[in-house]
C-alpha cells in the first residue's frame, strides 16, 4: 500500500513539473506582424508640432507650459523582404525599393512619443533589433534622465545598444542615405564597431554609460557625431556628461588621450610632429598602450598620479634626403612626450572644469582610499566639487618601435 501511494505521488509530480511545458507558444508572434526598429532618433519638437500629437495617452487638455519640452522622435523601422541578405545584388529588394520606413512622432516623454506612433502601425513596435539611439545635442545639454529612464526599463533593448550624440538634429542622420550600405542604421553601427576595432573609440555602449553614469565616482560619456556631406558620418570627439547633462566634447584626437589614461587597447591615433633640427614631417602611430592610475591624499585634498607607457610606429615621412639616426629617433620620441604630457594635462583640466570626471578617477579613490571617501565625500555631488580641485601629474613614455620597410 506504501508503495502504491509513492507511486502516485511520484506520478502527479511528473504530471505537475511537465504540464507547463505543454502550454506551446500561445503568446507568440510572428515576425510578419512586428514593426522591427532598427534606429531611433530624439530631437527637441518646435512651436507648434503639439498639433501633431494624437493624444494617445492625455486624459485631460495639456498645460500650454508643457509644450516646450515636447519631444520628436525619429524610427527606422525594418521593411520585411527589403532587408539584404548579404553581399550581391541578388539579395535583399529590387533596386530602388528602401530597406527602411523613416517615420517621426511627437510627444512629451520617449514612451509617450512611441505610443503616438504606435497609432500610426498596424504591427506592433518590437525593440529587440534595435542596434543605434541617437541623441541631438539640444536635447543632451538639457538631460537625457527621461531617456536614460526609459531605456533602462525597456526589456527588449539590449545593452550592446550604441547611443550617441548628434552635432545637429538626431532626425538628419536618420534620414541619410550612405553609399556603402542600403541599411542607414546598419551604417552607423559599423562607422562605431570598426572605429572601435581600430582603436580610435573606446567601447562605450548604453550599458557602459549607464554603468558610468550611475558611479559616484565616474561620468558618462558617448559618442559625438557630425553629418557631412554625402551622408558620410564623421566621428568628432566624445560628448562627456555630468548626471544626465551634457557638459562638454572633445576633440577626436583627445578620444586617444582619454584612452592612453585609461589604457584602452589597440592605440589607433596618429600625431603629426616636425622631426628635429629640420622642417621634415613624420606620423607617429600609437599602437599599443600601458598605463597605471594611482591616488593619494595630499595636504587634504586628492592628488592623482597618472603615467603613461605608449608603443608605436612611424609610418610617414615627408622629406626622404632627411635620414632617421639613433639620435634624432630619440629626439623625436622626447617631443612626442613633450607634446602628450601637454595634451593630457589640458584633457583633464578641460573636465575638471566642467566637473565631469569621465576618467574614474573618483573610483579609484573609493577603492583605495575609503576612509577618506565616506569622510570626506560621501556623495556624488562632493565628488564632483572636489573634482575640480584635485591635483594631478602625468607622466607619457613614448617608444618608436618601427619606421617601416624603409631603413632610413
Amino acid at each position: 500500500m506504501i508503495n502504491l501511494w509513492q507511486n502516485l505521488i511520484k506520478q502527479i509530480l511528473v504530471f505537475v513539473l511537465v504540464a507547463p511545458l505543454l502550454t506551446g507558444c500561445w503568446d507568440r508572434l510572428e515576425i510578419e506582424d512586428r514593426a522591427v526598429v532598427l534606429a531611433i532618433g530624439i530631437d527637441k519638437a518646435k512651436p507648434g508640432d503639439e498639433k501633431e500629437s494624437s493624444n494617445a495617452t492625455h486624459i485631460l487638455g495639456q498645460d500650454p507650459e508643457a509644450n516646450k519640452g515636447l519631444i520628436r522622435i525619429t524610427v527606422q523601422i525594418a521593411v520585411p523582404g527589403r532587408i539584404p541578405l548579404g553581399a550581391g545584388s541578388g539579395s535583399g529588394s529590387p533596386s530602388g525599393e528602401k530597406p527602411v520606413w523613416v517615420l517621426t512622432s511627437v510627444g512629451y516623454t520617449i514612451q509617450d512619443a512611441l505610443l503616438n506612433l504606435q497609432q500610426q502601425l498596424a504591427d506592433k513596435l518590437f525593440f529587440g533589433h534595435l542596434r543605434v539611439i541617437v541623441i541631438s545635442e539640444a536635447v543632451a545639454k538639457k538631460g537625457i534622465e527621461n531617456e536614460n529612464d526609459f531605456f533602462r526599463r525597456q526589456p527588449q533593448v539590449r545593452r550592446t545598444v550604441w547611443m550617441v550624440v548628434s552635432k545637429g538634429n538626431a532626425a538628419d542622420i536618420m534620414n541619410a542615405t550612405p553609399q556603402l550600405e542600403r541599411v542607414p542604421s546598419l551604417y552607423l553601427l559599423a562607422t562605431l564597431e570598426h572605429s572601435r576595432e581600430r582603436g580610435t573609440l573606446p567601447n562605450i555602449f548604453l550599458g557602459v554609460f549607464l554603468s558610468a553614469n550611475s558611479a559616484k565616482g565616474q561620468e558618462g560619456m558617448l559618442p559625438y557625431l557630425e553629418l557631412k556631406k554625402e551622408s558620410n558620418i564623421e566621428l568628432a570627439g566624445m560628448a562627456y556628461f555630468k548626471n544626465d547633462k551634457m557638459v562638454g566634447v572633445t576633440t577626436a584626437l583627445q578620444i586617444g588621450h582619454y584612452m592612453a589614461i585609461k589604457q584602452i587597447n589597440p592605440g589607433g591615433y596618429s600625431v603629426i610632429q616636425e622631426m628635429p633640427g629640420s622642417k621634415t614631417l613624420v606620423i607617429f602611430k600609437s599602437t599599443h598602450r600601458k598605463s597605471r592610475i594611482t591616488t593619494t591624499i595630499k595636504n587634504g585634498k586628492v592628488h592623482t598620479i597618472i603615467k603613461c607607457q605608449i608603443e608605436g610606429d612611424l609610418t610617414e615621412k615627408s622629406n626622404e634626403k632627411v635620414f632617421i639616426t639613433k639620435g634624432n629617433l630619440k629626439k623625436l620620441e622626447e617631443k612626442i612626450q613633450e607634446d602628450a604630457n601637454v595634451g593630457f594635462g589640458k584633457l583633464i583640466q578641460q573636465t575638471q572644469k566642467d566637473g565631469s570626471d569621465i576618467f574614474g578617477f573618483g573610483e579609484y579613490v573609493r577603492a583605495t582610499q575609503p576612509a577618506y571617501w565616506n569622510k570626506e565625500i560621501k556623495t556624488e555631488e562632493s565628488w564632483q566639487d572636489q573634482y575640480k580641485e584635485m591635483s594631478f601629474d602625468v607622466t607619457v613614455h613614448v617608444k618608436i618601435r618601427r619606421i617601416g620597410t624603409k631603413t632610413n
